[in-house]
């Protein structure tokens, strides 16, 4: 049985294997993680928490002795946790990008507000009942209020599955392989879809190419990655299935992997794929359901010139540094922007958002000798050379293949002085008085820059 007692939250020790993300080296990382996985829901926690307090009637699961010692490690209630960290100071808010407003509620906590969530009920197990602890974490992720507990998506609930219950999960094994292996994919891309991704997609996916990949099953995929027949095809689909390019709809089509760079098997006969893509529809039918039964929704995919995509791009982006408060603030009022309405003004944030982004990347990397935004004469740096000399030292003089080849779109669209958003374009929507963009055209080509710009945050 539990003993129920009042624990400082700074002697709190956040999990850091909590099944929402894959295992972190600290809490730093920990925290970035839990914001940059679902940031709506933790701001909404912590501004809860601001407004209201910590209710005492919602104990935290503690397990005493916690990483083979005496800590007191949060089994439950990280997210709480973790956002009473930060608003306390625990935990630096300068490594996350902590929305402006949330930023002013802490500025203007009274020493009351402070004396009274310095300290949050806790159940406190012991390492011998770790089991009836985990029994409990794995029921209480069912409600759906934002500022309440935040249930497990499908990567949470595989990755308890796999790790507590031992059962087999080829697709959260293939996914974990691939943040760790791929080829195509960017840090912040790996911090979010650890915890964040379609895998039910994947699972579907999966099994339709098992045979095309010379592999007899989705566990031998898994099993077999990196080292597989068109490795770079299949980590395109990963790639396309995490940005929500390619869902159910685009999985079930006979052609899809052919169309992926996937040749189908030489025996494989049309209507012999058509009915393979049935019996596997119809077999895979219960792994596609929800904790309640329920077939999940899943939002249909916008062409990359639409400015939908935009928007769902900015929505997902978490900038994590130092310095990066009014890059926050930038694209806060970028979400709320049409960008076809309203191009102009999109693009005068968005060029602002990668000359702070761009300061406070040197300043991250200035005692290391990275780029600078000046020169030796103090005056300033071009944005563009800036830029470059940014590309070089992300990608380690081009070394880096995998950075190189998601940087190379940005770099074409912003080092050409005639592209649309190139950094001379950008200066000539607020100099020229005749030069104007579209909102589809800017759409067109923000899928290249904006990886630059991610990558700047990350």
């Amino acid at each position: 049985m539990p003993t129920t007692t009042n624990v400082s939250v700074q002697d709190l020790k956040l999990d850091l294997r909590n099944f929402r993300t894959v295992q972190q080296p600290n809490e730093a990382n920990a925290i970035a993680a839990l914001v940059s996985i679902n940031p709506d829901w933790f701001w909404a926690l912590t501004e809860s928490l601001l407004e209201d307090g910590y209710h005492p009637t919602e104990n935290i699961l503690v397990l005493a002795g916690g990483r083979g010692g005496t800590d007191m490690e949060v089994k439950e209630g990280n997210r709480r946790i973790a956002a009473l960290k930060l608003i306390h100071g625990y935990a630096r808010r300068s490594l996350v990008a902590v929305p402006t407003h949330i930023e002013t509620m802490i500025a203007g906590l009274t020493d009351e507000w402070k004396n009274a969530n310095k300290f949050v009920p806790c159940a406190v197990y012991q390492q011998g009942e770790a089991a009836a602890v985990d029994r409990i974490v794995q029921l209480t992720h069912g409600k759906g209020e934002k500022a309440g507990r935040d249930p497990w998506g499908a990567v949470p609930r595989a990755r308890h599955n796999r790790d507590r219950n031992g059962d087999s999960e080829p697709g959260l094994d293939l996914l974990e392989k691939y943040l760790k292996h791929g080829q195509n994919i960017t840090p912040y891309q790996k911090q979010r879809w650890a915890g964040e991704y379609s895998l039910t997609v994947l699972d579907e996916a999966t099994k339709r190419l098992a045979a095309r990949l010379a592999v007899n099953s989705a566990r031998d995929l898994a099993d077999s990655y990196p080292k597989i027949k068109y490795r770079a095809a299949l980590e395109k689909i990963l790639h396309d299935i995490g940005s929500g390019m390619v869902g159910f709809e685009e999985v079930r089509k006979a052609d899809f992997a052919v169309a992926e760079g996937i040749p189908a098997p030489a025996s494989q006969t049309p209507a012999g794929a058509a009915a393979a893509g049935s019996s596997q529809t119809q077999g895979s039918a219960a792994s596609q359901q929800g904790p309640q039964g329920k077939a999940p929704t899943k939002r249909r995919a916008v062409s990359i010139d639409d400015p939908r995509a935009v928007s769902r791009t900015l929505r997902k982006f978490v900038p994590v540094g130092n310095n990066r408060e009014k890059v926050v603030k930038l694209l806060n009022e970028a979400k709320n922007l049409s960008v076809e309405k309203y191009p102009l003004a999109f693009c005068f944030l968005l060029r602002s958002m990668f000359e702070i982004s761009a300061k406070a990347y040197c300043q991250d990397h200035a005692a290391s000798g990275g780029p600078s935004m000046t020169k030796p004469s103090g005056e300033d740096r071009k944005l563009a050379d800036v830029l470059k000399e940014i590309t070089k030292h992300l990608t380690k003089n081009s070394t880096d293949k995998v950075m190189l080849r998601a940087l190379h779109g940005a770099m074409t669209q912003l080092g050409n002085p005639v592209g649309l958003l190139s950094v001379t374009s950008m200066n000539q929507l607020i100099h020229h008085q005749k030069f104007i963009v579209d909102g589809r055209s800017v759409s067109t080509v923000f899928a290249n820059i904006f990886p630059l710009l991610e990558a700047m945050n990350s």
